[in-house]
C-alpha cells in the first residue's frame, strides 16, 4: 500500500476501536481493522505519508458466502485495494446506495488514490450516518488529497470538535497545519465581479437633526449672538438609492513565494432625492508578496479618488504594508500599518498627513470566521491653521462570518471608534468659539447573503451608525437598509 494514501488510515481507526458505540456500520464485520501499528508509525508531515511496517499484522476476514459483495470485502480485509477496486467498478451500476458497498468500494478508491469516486460513496454513507466520524474523516482525506483545501478543513473541524481520541485529534492538528501551509503556496490568480444593490439612505449628508443652531458674529470689538436657521441641504435628508459596483483583482508568481498583485475597486451611489451627495468611489492597490513558512509578508501602495456630484471631492495616496501569521489551526495574526496624504479639493482644512495601524486576530472553523480588529492612527493638518480639524483615533472592530448551508451565510460588523481633536477651534468661530471637539461613534451591521447560482448571490444588510459629539452639530443617526445581487469570476 502506497504509505501517502495510508495518511488517515491511523487516526480513523484508533477513533473506530475507541468509540464502536457510534455507528455499527463503521465497525461491522465487514470492515476491515486497520494493520497500522499507531505508536510506531508516526506521521511524516513534510511527505504527508506514514512508514508502514514491513510485515503488518494479519487481518482477520470473514466467511464469504460467494456474492460480488462478499468477494469485495475479502479482497478489502485481505488489503488487496486494487483488486478491490478494479471489482467494485464493475459493481457500482448494480450496487451503488448499498452502505457496505458504499463503505468498501470508497475506502478501496481512496486507498488506490481514485479520491473523486471515494468523495461521493462517503458522502452518501454521511447522507445517513451524519454523527459517523470515521465516514467524515474519510471524506476530510480525500477532500485533502485533491487540494480542496476548504472543504478538507471543514471536515477535519467538525471531527475535532466532536473531542475524539488525543492520538486522532493530534493527527488532525497536522492536517490542519499541512492545509494551512498549502493555503499559502503561490499560484496565479483572478477575480472580477460586478453588482447592482438599491436601497433606503435615512441620511446621505450625514447632517445633525437640528433646524437652527446658536451663532456668534464677532465684528470688530462687537459681539453678536442669535439663532441660525439651517437651510434643507444643511439638515438631515432621507432619500432611497441605487449603487453600482465593480472590482477585479490578479495575483502573478514570481516564484514558489513570491507574487505581485493589483487590484480596482469602483462604486458610485446615486441618490433620488438630489445628486448634491452622489459619492463615486476608485481604488487602485497593488503590492509585492513574499511567504515563509506561515508568515506572510506583504509591501505596496493605493491611490483612492472620490467625486463628489460629479465634481473631484479628494484623493489619498498611500504606503502601506502588512505580516500575517498562522499561528495555529484555524487562527492568524496581522499587523498592518499605512501612511500617506490626503487632498480635498473642496475644504482645504482637510488636507492631511495620515497614518494608521491595525492589528487584528482572526479564527475560522466549521465555517464561522470572526476576527477582532484593534485600530490606532491620526489626521495631521497640513496647514496649522487648520489644526482643529486634525485628529488622532482609536477603534475596535468586531466581524463574523457563518455559513447557514452551503449556500447561505450571515456576516456582521461591530465597530466603535473613539476621534479626539487636536486643537480648539478659533477664538472667533462663529459656532463653537475656543471649543475643543471629541466624537465617538458606533457602528452596526447586519445582513444575509445567498449564493443561487453558481458565481451570482444575493444579499440584504441593514447598517446603523450614530454619532456622538460633545458639539451637536457633529451628532447625528444614519441607518441605509439595502438589498442587491453581485456576480463573481474567478
Amino acid at each position: 500500500m502506497n504509505g501517502r494514501f495510508s495518511l488517515v488510515i491511523i487516526l480513523l481507526l484508533s477513533y473506530t476501536f475507541a468509540h464502536a458505540e457510534t455507528d455499527n456500520l463503521a465497525t461491522a464485520v465487514e470492515v476491515p481493522p486497520d494493520p497500522v501499528d499507531i505508536k510506531t508509525d508516526p506521521i511524516d508531515v513534510k511527505t504527508d505519508s506514514v512508514a508502514l511496517k514491513d510485515n503488518p499484522e494479519e487481518v482477520q476476514t470473514v466467511d464469504i458466502e460467494g456474492t460480488e459483495l462478499d468477494k469485495l470485502i475479502e479482497l478489502v480485509n485481505k488489503n488487496d485495494v486494487h483488486a478491490a477496486y478494479s471489482l467494485g467498478l464493475e459493481m457500482q451500476q448494480e450496487w451503488e446506495g448499498d452502505e457496505k458497498f458504499d463503505f468498501n468500494f470508497g475506502f478501496s478508491a481512496a486507498q488506490t488514490g481514485h479520491y473523486n469516486q471515494a468523495i461521493f460513496s462517503f458522502e452518501r454513507l454521511l447522507q445517513s450516518h451524519p454523527k459517523n466520524l470515521r465516514f467524515r474523516l474519510e471524506l476530510a482525506r480525500c477532500h485533502y488529497f485533491l487540494k480542496n483545501y476548504n472543504a478538507a478543513e471543514y471536515e477535519f473541524n467538525q471531527v475535532k470538535n466532536a473531542k475524539p481520541p488525543e492520538n486522532v485529534e493530534q493527527q488532525i492538528d497536522k492536517f490542519l497545519v499541512k492545509i494551512a501551509e498549502q493555503k499559502q503556496q503561490v499560484t496565479r490568480s483572478w477575480q472580477l465581479g460586478g453588482g447592482l444593490a438599491g436601497g433606503y439612505d435615512s441620511n446621505i449628508n450625514a447632517a445633525a437633526d437640528l433646524d437652527n443652531i446658536n451663532a456668534t458674529l464677532f465684528i470688530s470689538n462687537a459681539k453678536l449672538t442669535g439663532t441660525l436657521n439651517l437651510d434643507d441641504e444643511q439638515k438631515s435628508q432621507g432619500s432611497s438609492y441605487y449603487q453600482l459596483q465593480g472590482f477585479a483583482q490578479y495575483q502573478q508568481p514570481l516564484s514558489k513565494r513570491t507574487s505581485i498583485d493589483a487590484s480596482v475597486f469602483l462604486s458610485h451611489k446615486d441618490n433620488s432625492i438630489s445628486d448634491t451627495f452622489d459619492l463615486t468611489h476608485t481604488s487602485i492597490d497593488g503590492g509585492f508578496r513574499i511567504l515563509r513558512s506561515n508568515h506572510n509578508f506583504r509591501f505596496g501602495g493605493a491611490y483612492r479618488y472620490f467625486l463628489l456630484d460629479s465634481e473631484t471631492l479628494q484623493y489619498q495616496a498611500l504606503a502601506n504594508a502588512r505580516w500575517q501569521w498562522y499561528f495555529s489551526p484555524g487562527w492568524n495574526f496581522s499587523s498592518d500599518i499605512e501612511a500617506g496624504k490626503q487632498d480635498n479639493d473642496q475644504n482645504d482644512g482637510l488636507d492631511y498627513h495620515q497614518w494608521q495601524s491595525r492589528s487584528t486576530f482572526q479564527r475560522n472553523v466549521l465555517d464561522f470566521n470572526q476576527s477582532l480588529q484593534l485600530n490606532f492612527g491620526s489626521d495631521s493638518s497640513i496647514r496649522s491653521i487648520n489644526q482643529f480639524q486634525a485628529r488622532d483615533y482609536y477603534a475596535f472592530v468586531y466581524q463574523l462570518q457563518k455559513g447557514l448551508t452551503e449556500k447561505q451565510r450571515l456576516f456582521s460588523l461591530v465597530n466603535y471608534r473613539n476621534n479626539d481633536y487636536q486643537d480648539k477651534f478659533s477664538s472667533d468661530h462663529i459656532f463653537y468659539a475656543g471649543e475643543k471637539r471629541s466624537d465617538q461613534l458606533a457602528q452596526i451591521i447586519l445582513g444575509w447573503t445567498y449564493l443561487f447560482m453558481k458565481n451570482t448571490s444575493a444579499k440584504i444588510q441593514i447598517n446603523h451608525s450614530q454619532n456622538s459629539s460633545n458639539l451637536e452639530l457633529y451628532e447625528y443617526q444614519r441607518t441605509l437598509i439595502e438589498a442587491g445581487i453581485m456576480i463573481t469570476f474567478n
